[in-house]
Order: C-alpha cells, then structure tokens, then sequence
C-alpha cells in the first residue's frame, strides 16, 4: 500500500509544479516591417535576388561537406527590415526579417569594423538584463555542430562565425558572442532571447543594425519565442508598416487556402508543392519534386527548369495582343506599357490544397519608363516566391503543423 500512496503523492505533486502545456504557454507577439526603399528599383532587386538564389544554392551544396553555408541577403531595395527594442531599458533597433536563416543578430558597441556602419548598435553593458550564452547552452552546441562556433577553454562565452556564402568566400559572415537579452516586440517583452552579439561583420545588410532569422530552425526568433505559428501581410505601399505576428491564430475568412509544407530542397526552408501555374487560359507544369520556397529575403520570383520555360511559352501565348520590347535585367518577356494593366493576363499559382491568384502587380512591374516585364526570372537551381509575389496577402507559417496559409488582405488594416 505504501508504494501505492508514495506514486500517487509523486504524481499530484507532478502535475501541481509542472509547467503549462505548450500552448497555454504561448503568448503572442505584434512586431512591423518596414521595406528598406520606398520604391522598388527592379534592376537593382533582379541583381540582388539573383546574388541570393547563387548563395541558397551554395547554402544546399555545402551540406555534402558537413557545415551549412547561411544564405546571403537581398540586402537593397526589396529588402524589408523588423523593427524592436533589445535591453533594460529598451534600445531601439530594426534588422532585416529573413524566413531563410536562423541566427539573430546585432551589431554590439561601437561595432566599428561591422556592416553597415552608420546604424544604431545595441550596448549590451548599459542593459541590466543582458548575459553571455555560455558553450553548454543549445544554441552554442547546434552552431558548434554546423561548424559555425567555437569555445575557449572554460567554456563561459560561445563565440561565432557565421557565414553568409560558402566558406572559401570570406567576404559575407558575421562574428561575435552569443548573448541572452529582453527582447521586446510592440509593447510585449520576451526574455530569455538568445542573439548574436556581433564585432564584426562584413557583406550586404541593408541599412539596419543586424539581422532577425526567421526560419524553422532552433535559432530562429519564431522557435525561441515558442511560438508555433508566425505570419506577416506586406503592403504594396512602401510608406506603410508591414504587420508581422508571433503566435497569431489561423486565418479566418473568406478566400484562406492552405497548402502542406515539405522538406523541399532543405527542411529549413518554407518549402511547398507547386503542381501547376495558369496563366489566361494556359496551364503549365508546377516545380516537380523539388517544390518553390517562400522567401521574405528574395525580392523576385524564380522558377527552375522545365517550369520557366513552360510557363513562358504559355504566357507569350496569352499576350499576342501587346507590343514585345527587349529583355533586360535578367527579365525575358517585357512589353511596352500598355494603357491599362488590365491588358495583361491573370496569373494563378496551384499548389497541393491551394490555389493563389495574384493581383497583376505582383507578378507584372515597369522595369524602365514605357517597358513593363513578367518579373519571374529563370533560376538555374532553386524556385522561389519573392517578397513582391506575396504583397497584398496574408502569409501564415504554421511551424508545428507544417502548413503554410495565404489570404488576400489590405495589409495596411491588419
């Protein structure tokens, strides 16, 4: 009988001082987005997404070596960057959202051999509530496991290198020690947040003070802030804030599609099955088993083979009624500008479960005065839906779930 009575007081008392369950625990978080340019240069961004795609699929190769190159960023003009506060008292600082990579990190002190100079770097010695992340922290072992960290005899600071590009390009990485802080998101505090505090860094960050991951690794801010779920809405309208929210609950409404995320070329990455793309009357094949990835950081859309060159031949086949003009930048099919943009035919991308139909400006945009071009270009790897094919929807990434969810919105009323 004893035993029996010493289980059962074990067990009350089990369940009287366990934590919550997972999801009681959740809170959820507003933050906003900001794009870095008011206006979209698209020869600039075609050359930026183009320097990114060859970095993801550095990134995919250099796994068959043991360490993950990160990837590098958009970093000008289709960029967007997050906007929060890191200490006690809050400092301000805003750092590129990315759902590509993991790691975040800011400039820290007077950051003098950092990139981009000229933005505000957090302090970590006026904060009260900062810490070192010491070499037996979760973070520091998986950085040591991809190669990425290394630690000094004692073990007290976990310092990092971590690359942007494949090793042998020294010129894209960050470097520095890793830290817990307060990190504070609209006007809700996370503690416990582990960072990169960074002293050095070279490469294209945009205008911000670091970086914010935002991907499905143990890094990122989306895992650390346990939040399940996240999803951002980008408005088409550069002044405006874009939302992004931790924690938020599935769409509701009329026109939510969903769509089941794969493992795709890596399962960092918010990877989904394409199966097929309709343009006007045409329909041509989807990316195959590889999947397109869902990229905040990449500011156009690519398709791999066969899949662009299908889906060009069925748009040339549905324009026969505009004016064909010269390729540039990397853009193939450009037309002059007609007089309406209702000239140009509807572009509907099919995926498993969901089915997204794009407003014409998130897939057609004047590249020059008078020229107007389809702004997917030909990927010799990879298939990405950029930042600028999302605009104008809600996005949601169920992470536990392996869902990711879209809607048509006004951004600027979330």
């Amino acid at each position: 009988m004893a035993p029996r009575l010493s289980i059962l007081v074990f067990s009350i008392f089990f369940l009287l001082t366990a934590p919550l369950a997972y999801s009681e625990r959740r809170q959820s978080f507003r933050a906003t987005m900001t794009r870095i340019e008011p206006a979209i240069n698209l020869t600039r961004a075609a050359h930026k997404s183009h320097q990114r795609l060859s970095m993801l699929a550095d990134r995919l190769d250099a796994t068959s070596g043991g360490a993950q190159a990160p990837l590098q960023l958009d970093g000008d003009g289709g960029a967007y960057d997050m906007n929060f506060s890191i200490g006690t008292p809050p400092q301000k600082l805003s750092a590129l959202a990315d759902t590509g990579s993991d790691l975040i990190w800011v400039k820290c002190g007077p950051c003098t051999q950092c990139a981009p100079q000229g933005s505000p770097s957090y302090y970590p010695n006026t904060s009260s509530s900062f810490s070192l992340l010491s070499c037996s922290s979760g973070l520091c072992r998986n950085l040591e496991s991809q190669s990425l960290a290394s630690c000094a005899v004692g073990g007290a600071e976990c310092d990092y290198r971590y690359l942007y590009g494949l090793a042998a390009d020294s010129h894209h990485y960050t470097q520095g020690y890793l830290g817990s802080e307060i990190f504070t998101l609209g006007g809700d505090a996370a503690p416990g947040i582990g960072f990169g505090c960074t002293n050095m860094s070279e490469g294209g960050y945009g205008t911000g003070s670091g970086l914010v991951g935002l991907g499905r690794g143990p890094l990122s801010l989306v895992s650390q802030l346990n939040a399940g779920a996240f999803s951002y809405c980008l408005a088409s309208d550069a002044s405006k804030a874009s939302p992004l929210l931790f924690g938020s609950g599935a769409l509701t409404g009329a026109g939510v599609q969903s769509t089941p995320l794969i493992s795709g070329a890596s399962p960092s990455f918010y990877t989904v099955n394409l199966k097929s793309i309709s343009i006007g009357a045409a329909t041509s094949p989807g990316t195959g088993s590889g999947g397109i990835i869902f990229d905040s950081g990449t500011t156009v859309a690519f398709l791999a083979e066969p899949a662009y060159s299908l889906a060009k031949a069925a748009l040339l086949s549905q324009t026969t009624n505009l004016t064909l003009a010269p390729g540039r930048a990397g853009f193939e099919v450009c037309f002059l500008t007609p007089p309406s943009g209702d000239a140009f035919p509807t572009m509907v991308l099919h995926f498993d479960g969901g089915d997204m139909a794009l407003p014409t400006e998130n897939y057609f945009g004047e590249v020059v005065t008078g020229v107007t071009c389809w702004i997917v270009q030909r990927s010799p790897s990879l298939s990405i839906v950029g930042n600028i094919m999302q605009m104008n929807f809600h996005v949601r990434y169920d992470v536990d779930k392996s869902v990711l969810s879209f809607q048509p919105a006004n951004c600027n009323s979330l």
